[in-house]
């Protein structure tokens, strides 16, 4: 059983000698069509990883949980939301009526991954030296196949076209088989 992580306090940079310097955990976003997103995170600012085994002699099974906090992505916002449509209820932007989406904002949710682990291995039990220290290990990641959550992101803005937070994997859960031998 254990823990292992880390909680950002700042993230202090300046872009030019003499500009003003930035806290990328403190930052005033550009306004959502009228919603202000003021002294928001634009980072994850805590990451860890727990795990927890149990082993029995050839064999341990051991499970991970990922976690990575929620923050406000940088990418602007789609453009008929929050008051800024030309009729009510209406998708197209411009105007001053009520939109189909109110309160939009850029955040992000926390983000929650499984990871299982099983595995055998033959020890000095076997007779045959060849079989002897051989390792198998079966491996869940993201075990409850958790895709990232929406963010609007048009090619425009200097990412690759997708509907979804491309700083999390997308490619859902993933099985592995791993073969180990030690002399």
């Amino acid at each position: 059983m254990g823990s292992t992580g880390t909680y950002y306090l700042r993230r202090y940079s300046l872009l030019v000698p003499g500009s003003t310097v930035t806290d990328g955990f403190h930052a005033d976003l550009n306004a959502n069509n009228g919603l202000a997103q003021n002294g928001v995170e634009t980072l994850p600012r805590m990451r860890y990883r727990a795990r927890l085994g149990w082993s029995n002699g050839a064999w341990s099974v051991t499970g991970f949980m990922d976690y990575q906090s929620h923050y406000y992505h940088t990418q602007s916002s789609p453009p008929n939301v929050n008051s800024a449509c030309i009729a009510a209820g209406s998708p197209v932007a411009g105007g001053t009526f009520p939109c189909l989406i109110n309160n939009y904002s850029n955040i992000q949710p926390p983000w929650y991954t499984f990871d299982l682990s099983m595995g055998y291995d033959t020890g000095d039990t076997p007779a045959n030296d060849y079989l002897k220290h051989v390792g198998v290990q079966f491996i869940i990641q993201n075990l409850m196949g958790i895709h990232p959550a929406f963010q609007y992101g048009p090619s425009n803005t200097g990412r690759t076209i997708a509907a979804f937070d491309i700083l999390k994997g997308d490619q859902g859960r993933t099985f592995a088989v791993t073969l180990t031998k030690t002399w």
